[in-house]
């Protein structure tokens, strides 16, 4: 009776590990974060939902970016005036390639280059 209790204990132990063996292999890989970087082109801009949506130069990767803007009367002194923006915070960057969203990393440099060209378009709306 000894060994047939031992026996069943055995296969059950056996049992539960090639489960949790099959569920681990089962699991999607870990993947790195993707390093996007610049040049980055500009494909729409939505100035009152202040979401822009950018592209790599190879339109590998698209960026939607939400911000923060500030828009203001700016002048000389002198009787030169005119509207000037000016991005305040990027409050969100998501980045999608076809396969849907994915984890990406964008340096503090490219970060500066996207809000460079946002501010760009703006100016150019108002």
């Amino acid at each position: 009776m000894n060994i047939k209790t031992n026996l069943v204990k055995s296969i059950g132990f056996a049992g539960v590990v090639s489960a949790l063996t099959a569920a681990y292999a089962f699991q999607p890989a870990k993947t790195e974060p993707v390093y996007v970087m610049a040049p980055f082109k500009l494909d729409e801009i939505n100035v009152k939902a202040e979401q822009a949506t950018l592209l790599t130069e190879n339109d590998e990767y698209a960026l939607e970016v939400k911000y923060v803007a500030d828009v203001y009367p700016d002048g000389n002194g002198v009787g030169h005036n005119w509207i000037d923006v000016e991005v305040k915070e990027i409050k969100d960057i998501r980045v999608y390639s076809e396969d849907g969203e994915i984890q990406a990393y964008v340096d503090r440099l490219d970060v500066v280059e996207i809000k460079e060209i946002i501010e760009q378009e703006l100016r150019e709306r108002i």
